[in-house]
């Protein structure tokens, strides 16, 4: 089991965050792995967040916490962090993914090791709930040997 950690932020600065919309879309994106159990929102807003699904052990934070156990990172490949392994390569043997703000990482991944890129072309960058979904379909695959 492992669990995920998300910025929710107003909508103005994140086209797919900030509605309730956008939380059952982090919500489909997470039952995409099957086994992911436990949620961690960033709430940036003024909304209240309550669940987004009585199955997970949830917690709503102001602040990026300190996670215990194997964290991963999701990065840009420009980010600027010690080590990093593409998608593709990766063993999905993690107790925590963690997705950033809108913003991008900058400081926030001062000395941090364990990103985990998704490869592309040039300097296009999606948004946390879409490579969420694409984490999730690549672990699914991984940890339960599908095909």
């Amino acid at each position: 089991m492992a669990g995920i950690v998300f910025y929710f932020e107003d909508e103005y600065t994140d086209i797919y965050s900030g509605t309730l919309d956008s939380l059952y879309a982090w919500n489909h994106a997470i039952k995409t792995a099957g086994d992911i159990d436990r949620v961690i929102i960033v709430n940036m807003t003024e909304v209240e967040i309550k669940t987004i699904d009585a199955d997970l052990d949830f917690q709503v934070v102001d602040s990026l916490l300190e996670l215990d156990g194997k964290v991963a990172y999701l990065v840009c490949p420009w980010d600027s962090i010690r080590s990093s392994v593409s998608l593709w390569d990766f063993d999905h043997d993690v107790d925590w993914y963690v997705f950033g703000p809108a913003s991008g990482w900058g400081s926030l991944l001062k000395d941090k090791e364990n990103g985990l890129v998704l490869p592309q072309h040039g300097l296009a960058s999606c948004h946390s709930v879409h490579v969420a979904t694409a984490v999730m379909f690549h672990r699914y695959q991984v940890v339960s040997s599908w095909r």
